[in-house]
């Protein structure tokens, strides 16, 4: 992968305000009875009114322009007409920028549950999980480490809570490429010996399951686990810095 220079890291830093914008308007809006084609919407118009791209709708031909996927899938589903969310859905929300001005990217993710009154304990433990892993992995995002040390920090977090590791999707190097090497297994993997060095910028994204981690996919996007148990995702784009990592959204 390329380091990124001061400037380019800036946009980065730019793309990431208005990520948080969109995240946050989601929220907003997210209640029992919310479509998918409102949170689809919404981010086309956020995108269009900041002067960015939503960045799914511009790579791999993909229909949308963000990710929502519900329950027991956990990567890629699309906002399709009819998706409408109900109480207690578990909703993974994953959105890219990509900015006009030399097309750097930024990619993050976040899971919540639509609920009511009361709070589903299995499915906030799980998202907990989520979260724990995810911020233990980039506390692995040092000067001098290897891939593998984020890998192995993201499984112990996920497995000390008896959940499961999607072993067939990683996190990834993100720059003017949305994917790109090194990639970063959320389980530990001897071959992922990448050094990494400051300035570089990964997407840390750990993705897990309740009960098991073999994946059904059926080469339309969407991505579930095989035994029709939960998933969750979360995700941020980060900058290796000479101390601890900047979690740039």
């Amino acid at each position: 992968m390329k380091i990124l220079n001061k400037k380019e890291v800036q946009i980065m830093r730019d793309n990431a305000k208005v990520h948080k914008l969109v995240f946050e308007e989601i929220r907003k809006i997210l209640k029992e009875w919310t479509t998918a084609i409102q949170v689809n919407q919404l981010c086309w118009k956020i995108a269009k009114d900041h002067n960015v791209l939503c960045g799914f709708k511009w790579v791999y031909d993909f229909p949308d322009n963000i990710c929502i996927s519900v329950n027991e899938v956990a990567v890629h589903w699309r906002a399709r007409k009819g998706l409408v969310f109900k109480d207690w859905d578990l909703v993974t929300f994953d959105f890219w920028i990509k900015d006009k001005k030399v097309w750097i990217n930024t990619d993050s993710a976040f899971s919540t549950i639509v609920w009511w009154k009361d709070k589903n304990i299995e499915w906030a433990r799980l998202i907990q999980a989520n979260k724990n892993a995810l911020y233990a992995g980039i506390a692995q995002c040092k000067v001098w480490n290897r891939v593998w040390d984020i890998s192995a920090a993201i499984q112990k977090e996920i497995e000390k809570e008896w959940f499961h590791v999607v072993k067939d999707l990683t996190g990834h190097a993100i720059w003017y490429k949305l994917h790109d090497k090194p990639y970063i297994p959320n389980h530990w993997t001897a071959w992922r010996w990448a050094i990494l060095k400051e300035w570089m910028t990964l997407a840390i994204e750990p993705i897990l399951w309740q009960t098991s981690w073999k994946i059904s996919d059926k080469w339309d996007w969407e991505i579930s686990i095989a035994d029709g148990s939960l998933g969750s995702q979360y995700e941020h784009t980060i900058l290796i810095t000479d101390g601890d990592a900047e979690i740039i959204i």
